[in-house]
């Protein structure tokens, strides 16, 4: 079993769930909160991959 995502993965996973995020509220004439980067951020392993299944990433 993997021990965790290294910080490059963790990375690459956090740019593609807000390059998600941001396209949907565009695509809704919505708001985006860049803030949310630091929510993701600081979120484990296990909480970034049920959000990138959420966004359909992975």
């Amino acid at each position: 079993m993997k021990a965790g995502m290294s910080d490059k993965e963790k990375g690459n996973m956090i740019t593609q769930i807000m390059v998600n995020m941001k396209q949907a509220a565009l695509a809704e004439n919505k708001p985006f909160d860049e803030g949310v980067f630091f929510d993701l951020a600081f979120m484990s392993d296990k909480e970034l991959l049920r959000i990138s299944k959420l966004c359909g990433i992975k």
